[in-house]
């Protein structure tokens, strides 16, 4: 063999293995297995396309980040409860109505019901075994609404004054007639609700965990609860609750398949007692129908960062992907250097949205291997969070 024909066999093989190697890297790959935490689409949902001006143009932009910065996701939001609510009929009103205090300067609301008798602050009394209670400060609706606060025409707040603490209350009002709503909210209290769901997204049909704790002077207290989904358009049904392994108590619940179209966040009502006082509390958090997922696929193009992620549409609608790139500083660590989005209208079927990160975006002395972040798949008409992941891809 001349050194002519071996110089030449090397240089093919070397372009056989340049080819090769990208022919690799931009093979279909798996996205990485979904976390706990993920929310991964099951089955998909069949919906009539979006109504409304929809942008139909496809769209692709990335920007830079500092690869020191730190990045979290935010905490599912904890309700935190000095307050409990009764719906109470104008006879019982009249007679006297028992309220449980644990704390000084507690404030009440009373909201009548559509129909029923506005009343103001002097026709109540407040009584605790059989001593007349002061009102420290009274405010009708007019007040409450220029202080920016939504109350009905005849709601009035009232604060209890001196003489007034733990133990039971009366509240009383001659002259109710018709239904009220009557919240109590003790702010110097120590007997606190405390409720948080496990996600602040879910999908419809998926199951969600809503943790219920409480604690007495800070310290960690039994609690008795009962609990009350609640879509947007009103509509309830009752979840059970059981107690919990490490303390407390929680819900664990199925939000139904057929979750109301209705826009605005689901709540669990949580109605709980704290020892011997009530305690209410709310949790939110938003429902979506899974329209569209990845397909558990990815195609990259590592010289270019350049991520294309084949999307299952089951209804037609505008999609949009976005993802952080993690790359491997000096030090062997992932740190993050580059977001992008990506969007476009699909039809019903397969479709394609490529996050492209740029190049420039990476600091010196960084490189792969690589990791996309952060992963979401959104459906942008319907305002609907479908799909995410924590580690979605690694190359």
């Amino acid at each position: 063999m001349t050194m002519r024909t071996s110089i030449l066999r090397v240089a093919a093989l070397a372009a056989f293995t340049t080819m090769f190697t990208a022919g690799i890297a931009n093979a279909a790959q798996p996205l990485l297995p979904a976390g706990v935490s993920d929310q991964v689409p099951t089955r998909l949902s069949v919906l009539p396309a979006p109504t409304g001006a929809i942008e139909r143009k496809p769209v692709a932009f990335s920007w830079a980040l500092d690869p020191d910065a730190e990045l979290s996701a935010s905490a599912p939001f904890l309700a935190e409860s000095r307050e409990y609510w009764m719906t109470v009929e104008g006879s019982e009103l009249a007679r006297g109505v028992p309220l449980q205090m644990t704390a000084p300067g507690a404030l009440v609301r009373i909201s009548p019901a559509k129909g029923s008798l506005g009343l103001r602050a002097g026709d109540f009394s407040v009584n605790v075994a059989g001593r007349k209670i002061g009102i420290a400060q009274a405010a009708d609706a007019d007040a409450l609404r220029k202080a920016g606060m939504d109350a009905s025409a005849g709601t009035q707040i009232i604060r209890l004054g001196a003489g007034s603490g733990a133990g039971r209350h009366v509240l009383r009002a001659a002259n109710a007639r018709g239904r009220y709503v009557v919240h109590v909210f003790e702010p110097a209290s120590d007997r606190v609700l405390f409720a948080r769901a496990d996600r602040n997204q879910a999908l419809a049909g998926s199951r969600m965990r809503v943790a219920i704790g409480a604690t007495n002077a800070g310290r960690q207290t039994d609690v008795d609860s009962q609990a009350l989904l609640v879509a947007p358009d009103g509509s309830s049904q009752p979840v059970a609750v059981r107690n919990a392994a490490g303390g407390g108590q929680e819900a664990v619940f199925t939000v139904p398949a057929s979750a109301s179209h209705a826009k605005g966040l689901w709540e669990l009502q949580v109605f709980s007692d704290v020892g011997d006082v009530p305690r209410d509390a709310r949790t939110a958090f938003a429902v979506a129908q899974p329209t569209a997922r990845f397909s558990g696929i990815f195609d990259v193009d590592a010289a270019n960062l350049r991520v294309s992620l084949p999307v299952e549409a089951a209804s037609p609608g505008r999609y949009e992907a976005r993802g952080t790139l993690y790359a491997t500083a000096k030090d062997g660590s992932l740190r993050p250097v580059s977001q992008a989005h990506a969007a476009a209208w699909m039809s019903a079927g397969d479709g394609m949205l490529v996050l492209q990160f740029a190049r420039a975006h990476l600091p010196a002395g960084y490189g792969a291997p690589y990791e996309v972040r952060q992963l979401e798949l959104n459906d942008q008409g319907r305002m609907a969070p479908i799909e995410s992941r924590t580690r979605g891809a690694r190359f």
